[in-house]
Formats: C-alpha cells, sequence, structure tokens
C-alpha cells in the first residue's frame, strides 16, 4: 500500500515544527506550538482513514535547501501540506476523504497566509492552477 501523501506530509510538518520551535523566538512560539498541536491531530486523523500505511520516510528538511529562519521554515512546511493535501483531494474517492482533504489544505492554506504576513517578500509559489503573479 502506498503512503498517503497528505499523511506524509503531516509527519514532515510536524518534524518540521519542532525545528522551528526549537528556532522560535517568543513572539510565536505560541503560534508555532499551535499548529504543531493541529498538524499532529490532523496526522493522527489521516492515519485512521488510510490505515496500514507504512511508515513515513526518514530525512525530512535536511540539506543546504533547509530554511534557517524559523518563519521560512514555517512558511514551507505549510506550502509542502497545500500542495499534498491538493493532490490527495484529486485521489479520494469517498466525500469523508475528500472533505478531510479540504478540510485540511483550508487550514494549510491559512496558516501560510498567516505565516506570510511576518515575512515581506517570502518566497511565493502559486498553486497549480494559478498565475506565478497571484
Amino acid at each position: 500500500m502506498s503512503r498517503a501523501v497528505g499523511l506524509a506530509a503531516e509527519d514532515a510538518a510536524i518534524y518540521g515544527y519542532g525545528l522551528v520551535l526549537s528556532r522560535a523566538d517568543a513572539s510565536i512560539r505560541a503560534a508555532v506550538r499551535r499548529e504543531l498541536a493541529a498538524h499532529r491531530a490532523r496526522r493522527d486523523e489521516a492515519e485512521r482513514l488510510w490505515p496500514g500505511s507504512p511508515p513515513a520516510p526518514v530525512g525530512y528538511l535536511v540539506g543546504p535547501e533547509t530554511p534557517s529562519s524559523p518563519v521560512l521554515l514555517a512558511i514551507r512546511l505549510e506550502s509542502d501540506c497545500c500542495e499534498a493535501w491538493r493532490v490527495e483531494l484529486g485521489r479520494s474517492d469517498s466525500p469523508e476523504t475528500r472533505r478531510f482533504c479540504v478540510d485540511a489544505l483550508s487550514a494549510a492554506a491559512v496558516q501560510l497566509a498567516r505565516w506570510r504576513t511576518l515575512v515581506p517578500g517570502a518566497p511565493f509559489e502559486a498553486l497549480p492552477g494559478f498565475p506565478p503573479s497571484a
């Protein structure tokens, strides 16, 4: 059985938010903890919807492309979750799974927008189907 890409993205977000929390200053620490808890809850629910998924791959966010700024890393995590849940939504057939995917995609998109307000000029990658300047 293949691993759900949304579930893998949530695993990566949990790991990544641990890194964000270790680098966060007091001004964002509460928001980081809130998002870490939200991703854990989504991961747990996704595991219920995709039982028997193999373990997530190791080695999240390692390499020179990993942002050193906690907010830029959070932006990347939420952007990755948006993309993964969009893909998962396209694969899903059941109404329960589709509803979960839409909710997860929406939550990630809202948090992505929140993080972006903290970094003017933050990197932006348009979601597929949208123009690059959106």
